[in-house]
């Protein structure tokens, strides 16, 4: 979406030219200048007192108090009275939006279901066979693209039908403001969804970690050149109960087979906060990968540790955040993370993301805290993440939802609009995209 802050000027001769040409039919001839985008506050100084009225309007096209444009079918360049009323459409939140207003966020809105039979990608979905599903963790690809990361996928609605443990989604959408819509998704020579690696599906069991209920992706990304995804291996539900967390590895640009990286798995017995690992790049240091990680369930605290790009599958070089500012490499750092546990995020945090916000110059993590989905910010990656505010609550149309997604690339509005990917459990079990736009 372009916004104009600075109008483009008409140089004057070509001015000239347009009044002159006008002065016969209008009185007081005035140019209206582009304004499209810009804020409410400075339309006085944008048309230099031109005689206008406002006029709202619902909408999702851009942030409440941002200007649309002219109404009555005008435009930047046309030649209006100076005196007469042009109206000035203004966007205004949709009723449906939830009022927030905490000191960081204004309003949360959603603009649409994702997934699903009533989902923005409904028929390129319901071909390749997906009902119901979850999460939607999205990530840079090598070639720039976005791919998301689904969870359990049923073939009819809610949980019926055929079960795939996960599936990829990929999309080149820039315009999030009518929902966020699928490029393609990853299927296999029949055209049905074909996952980055299938669970077992057995019934599970609490002692035995052999036994696997579902494979459930926690993250990706894209480093020298190559794509990684990680998941987490289901071996009970109640209590929630991970195995490992392992590291996958495309073989080719088509994303249908995916590879185990030798020695990038984590076992519930060697590291016990590494159940859920969510990997992301870090702009203050460009040359590490980073990872926050917590346990299974959405109790447990957040842990970081990193790696040197040049180092990505060579567990014995990853470190570990052991206290403030303080990293210890392999072994050493997991017996002492393991011992002593230093958390960014105290326990209480669920499916967690984390991104550089550029509007607010910190480091955003979101996560399922306080009763909804809460961001967390902070000035360093380490920490601490001292500032907390609720981004989405847990009001209507949102009841039961336990996952909100990031990504640098789900932002406009020079990043005061964040989209997350929604997961919800009831009253659809599907994703939704929703706007938190902030302060």
């Amino acid at each position: 979406m372009k916004i104009f802050q600075n109008p483009p000027k008409t140089p004057l001769f070509l001015l000239i030219l347009l009044i002159s040409s006008c002065s016969n039919s209008i009185k007081n001839p005035y140019i209206l200048p582009e304004i499209c985008g810009a804020k409410i506050e400075n339309l006085d100084s944008l048309l230099n007192d031109k005689t206008y009225q406002i006029k709202e309007v619902q909408t999702t096209k851009m942030i409440e108090g941002r200007i649309l444009g002219y109404g009555q079918d005008l435009k930047a360049g046309d030649i209006v009275d100076k005196f007469d009323k042009t109206v000035i459409e203004v966007a205004k939140r949709m009723d449906t939006a939830t009022n927030v207003d905490n000191g960081l966020v204004k309003y949360c809105n959603k603009i649409s279901t994702t997934t699903g039979p009533d989902g923005v990608n409904a028929e390129l979905l319901t071909e390749a066979g997906q009902g119901g599903t979850d999460l939607g963790i999205p990530f840079t690809l090598n070639d720039g693209r976005i791919m998301l990361l689904f969870g359990d996928t049923f073939s009819a609605e809610k949980m019926g039908g055929f079960w795939n443990s996960n599936f990829m989604a990929i999309t080149t959408d820039k315009d999030l403001t009518d929902g966020l819509n699928f490029d393609s998704v990853i299927t296999n020579k029949l055209g049905m969804i074909k996952p980055f690696a299938q669970g077992k599906h057995e019934s599970g069991s609490l002692e035995d970690v052999d036994q696997e209920i579902t494979k459930i992706p926690t993250g990706g990304i894209s480093v020298n050149g190559n794509n990684y995804i990680f998941y987490m291996s289901i071996h009970y539900w109640a209590p929630w109960s991970i195995a490992y967390n392992q590291c996958l590895k495309a073989t080719d640009d088509t994303f249908t087979e995916w590879n185990e990286v030798e020695g990038l798995r984590w076992n519930k017995s060697e590291l016990s906060n590494a159940g859920q690992i969510y990997p992301f790049l870090n702009p203050q240091e460009p040359n590490y990968v980073y990872f926050t990680s917590i346990p299974a369930g959405r109790n447990g605290g957040a842990i970081l540790f990193r790696v040197l790009k040049e180092n990505f599958e060579n567990k014995n070089e990853y470190e570990y955040l052991v206290g403030p500012e303080t990293y210890l490499k392999g072994d050493a750092g997991i017996k002492e993370i393991n011992e002593n546990p230093y958390y960014i995020i105290n326990p209480g945090a669920g499916e967690p993301s984390i991104m550089y916000s550029k509007y607010l110059n910190k480091r955003l993590y979101s996560t399922c805290k306080n009763g909804g989905i809460s961001f967390l910010l902070a000035d360093k990656v380490e920490g601490p993440y001292n500032e907390q505010y609720l981004a989405v609550t847990n009001d209507s149309p949102f009841i039961n939802f336990y996952g909100g997604f990031v990504h640098e690339a789900f932002t406009d509005t020079d990043g005061q609009r964040i989209y997350i990917q929604l997961s919800e459990y009831n009253p659809i079990y599907n994703t939704s995209l929703v706007e938190v736009v902030l302060e």
